[in-house]
């Protein structure tokens, strides 16, 4: 019985420190549906923005990332209205940095290339609907 009492009270105090995360419907659709979300943590005391994500009208995500000092940071995704993902890169501050890929509604890559802080750098390559390889450019 003490055993039982003892996993009680450590699954309370899990569920309870895990809780502190809270998602918020930002902005919705003219017949309510939620258009953006975004989930919080309480950090000192005050709920800050820890993740964003926005709808299509159908339900599917549009994009999706992570946010520090209100900024976009870490991986951002992109998806096309039916589900298929059509963008990822990576985010400091705010600004695209870091690599970079976007691809054809079918799901074949059409580019991969490189920013930083905000502006194309380094090698880029393109290609065709097929996968194949048509240009590569340095910036």
């Amino acid at each position: 019985m003490k055993r039982i009492f003892i996993i009680f009270q450590l699954s309370v105090l899990l569920f309870a420190c895990g809780g502190n995360e809270v998602e918020k419907v930002e902005a919705t659709f003219e017949e309510g549906k939620p258009k953006v979300i975004a989930k919080y943590k309480v950090q000192e005391g005050k709920d800050v923005k820890v993740f964003e994500k926005e709808l299509y009208e159908n339900g599917n995500t549009r994009m999706e990332g992570a946010i520090a000092n209100n900024n976009r940071t870490g991986i951002w995704k992109a998806y096309f209205e039916d589900g298929t993902l059509w963008t990822e890169g990576e985010y400091l501050e705010g600004k695209r940095n870091g690599a970079a890929k976007n691809y054809y509604p079918h799901g074949k890559l059409r580019y991969e290339g490189f920013y930083t802080l905000g502006k194309k750098s380094g090698h880029w390559k393109f290609y065709n609907e097929n996968g194949q390889l048509i240009e590569e450019k340095e910036f």
